[in-house]
């Protein structure tokens, strides 16, 4: 573990700087509630782990939670970063060599089989984060695949797609070891934690 924590410290300085835009604030924004307005906040989930929790407030609070966008390419041609990309934190732990820095990307967790809801939760190194796309007013989206709702025996032609697909909600719900109120993904409406609520994620600047 050591020996992962290191290498993993050893990207922190390129997680941040030649392949990532920020830091930003996290913005959560409910869809049909207007009551929910405020920022995601990195909450403590197990060793290493942290939840997507969310603080009230439209304003920024005095020790907002520093998120980045990290690209995972780049135009041949312009240099420009290309999408999709990942939604990072950098992690302060403790080593025997002292503390270290450590990038980590969100990936969504089915917390039970027999749930439609999947638990955000933020794991140390950049391997196995969820690809998220930007739209051009700054909502945060995935693409959605293959949508397999009427197939058969048959080949479709064309082949559906569910397009892109912004189905965060703010559940009260297990993240990781603790009960809190978090950011979650849900596969198919109705989320079956009726405690859902739909909501929009966008980055925002930090004064």
């Amino acid at each position: 573990m050591l020996f992962r924590f290191t290498a993993l410290a050893a990207l922190a300085a390129t997680a941040t700087a030649s392949n990532a835009t920020g830091p930003y604030a996290l913005r959560i924004t409910g869809k049909d509630n207007a009551d929910i307005d405020g920022f995601a906040a990195a909450c403590h989930a197990g060793a290493g782990i942290e939840g997507l929790c969310y603080a009230a407030g439209t304003s920024l609070p005095p020790s907002v939670t520093e998120f980045y966008y990290n690209y995972t390419s780049y135009d041949a041609e312009t240099g420009a970063p290309l999408q999709p990309g990942y939604l990072t934190y950098l992690l302060n732990v403790g080593s025997t060599d002292g503390p270290m820095v450590v990038p980590c990307a969100m990936q969504l967790d089915l917390t039970s089989w027999g749930s439609n809801v999947y638990t955000a939760l933020i794991f140390p190194g950049l391997d196995g984060g969820n690809s998220l796309y930007q739209s051009e007013n700054g909502t945060l989206y995935m693409y959605g695949g293959y949508d397999d709702s009427s197939f058969n025996s048959t080949y479709p032609t064309p082949i559906p797609a569910l397009g892109n697909l912004t189905n965060f909600h703010l559940c009260y719900q297990f993240t990781g070891g603790y009960y809190y109120r978090s950011i979650s993904w849900v596969t198919t409406l109705p989320p079956h934690n009726p405690s859902c609520e739909p909501v929009q994620l966008s980055f925002a600047e930090l004064s």
